[in-house]
Parts: structure tokens; sequence; C-alpha cells
């Protein structure tokens, strides 16, 4: 496994640990030739499916991100499409936080740049509700869980 993919199973570790210490129910794919890395789901809620990447630090650049938003190897990178995914989760390593955007602001996109000095804090989770806040089913509590 190259170093690649071991960062991005870190990221996808911590993204679930912290969506389950928030009272979602989380479910993974195994492997990386998935659009999604994981779906979320408190219910009654709509399930919730995460695209999970790791932000590289450009320090010298006014605490600026770079995240990449395509998938592919080498030179090859092609841009999601709509139904891939509804929510890009980026982990900050060096903050140890996760910054949250909707498919729509990334569509078309192969890389964004992001800086919580300009741009949307952190750790802001309750974007995964809102607009995926459907009620599709009645609540219904898991047995198990209980």
């Amino acid at each position: 496994m190259n170093d690649a993919c071991k960062t991005g199973d870190i990221s996808e570790s911590i993204f679930a640990t912290q969506a389950l210490r928030r009272g979602w129910w989380v479910y993974t794919s195994n492997g990386h030739a998935r659009p999604a890395d994981a779906i979320v789901v408190r219910p009654p809620m709509r399930p919730v499916s995460i695209q999970i990447k790791t932000a590289s630090v450009y320090p010298d650049r006014d605490d600026t991100y770079g995240v990449m938003v395509c998938r592919g190897k080498g030179p090859v990178k092609v841009s999601y499409v709509q139904g891939d995914f509804d929510i890009l989760a980026a982990w900050l390593p060096d903050v140890e936080k996760f910054v949250f955007w909707r498919f729509d602001e990334i569509a078309d996109k192969k890389k964004i740049y992001y800086s919580p000095r300009r741009h949307r804090q952190p750790d802001n989770w309750d974007l995964l509700e809102s607009p995926f806040a459907d009620i599709i089913t009645p609540h219904v509590t898991c047995p198990t869980c209980q």
C-alpha cells in the first residue's frame, strides 16, 4: 500500500470515529475504488454519502491548504460528477479537524484551496444535516444500540 493510501485510510478512520461520537451511524466501503468513502445516517434522516480527503498544508502560504477533489492516478485526473457523493470532508492534519463542502460547491474542480482565515471555519459538521435532513422513515431505534 502506498503512502497516499495509508494517509487516506487514517483520515477515513478519524472521520468514522468523529462521526460516531457525534451520533451518526457510519458505513464504509472496502477499498479505494469507490466515489464515496463513507455513508453516514442519523435516523430518521436520509443517508449522506461522504468523500474523504486529506488536505495538504502550505504553511508558507498564509495557512492555506490544498485539497484534491478528483480521482485518478498519475497525470490523468477526472473531476467527480453529480451523484458520486453529497459532501466532501477534508481532514486538516495539522489542526486535527475536518472542514466540509456540499458537492455543488466543488463540482467541476480538480483542486481547491482553503484557508480558515478567508473561508468557512473547520468542524462545520452541521453541513451534514442540512439540506440532507429529509425525513425518510419514521424514527426507529436500533434494538442493538439501546
